[in-house]
């Protein structure tokens, strides 16, 4: 589709559809994308790119077990900061459950010996989730677009040649 063609598209898509246009003012204004900002705030209150990162071979399961606990605790604060998330099939993992005709394959894979039209009846082997909202907060003006986080120094010595004061 040439440049015009969809800048046309996106005129109209945009005047007809609240959330197409709240996601064009976010490409417009430079901001990171729902995803980097989701990782970016996944990393500062969980830690978690730093923990997915690490080399944890060198570490015995109770020191990892530990980091686990704090990084499981700051994700999930995260979370339920941006996401209200629920549940797809709200029976308990295990029980045996029945799917209905009209179903929505999107909602729930099949998986096993899936043959003939539904009502199919099996065992719920993960509940899904499924976002009900997103909420993000405001990004700090200057934030790169693809920073997840910035890299933290700390001055420790005041610089001789700058006769000990602090720059500002």
């Amino acid at each position: 589709m040439c440049r015009l063609g969809l800048a046309f598209k996106s005129f109209f898509s945009i005047l007809k559809n609240k959330e197409k246009a709240q996601k064009i003012r976010r490409i417009l204004s430079g901001a990171p994308s729902e995803g980097i900002q989701i990782l970016s705030i996944l990393q500062r209150e969980g830690r978690l790119v730093d923990f997915l990162e690490e080399d944890v071979s060198r570490y015995s399961d109770s020191q990892i077990g530990a980091a686990a606990r704090t990084v499981h605790s700051g994700c999930r604060k995260a979370l339920e900061e941006i996401l209200t998330i629920e549940a797809i099939q709200k029976e308990s993992e295990g029980n045996i459950i029945t799917i209905e005709k009209d179903f929505d394959p999107a909602s729930i894979r099949l998986t096993g010996h899936v043959f003939g039209d539904p009502p199919f009846t099996g065992i719920l082997k993960h509940h899904g989730w499924r976002i009900m909202g997103i909420t993000f907060p405001d990004v700090a003006k200057g934030q790169g677009v693809d920073i997840i986080a910035p890299a933290e120094v700390e001055i420790t010595k005041l610089p001789e040649e700058n006769g000990g004061k602090r720059r500002t």
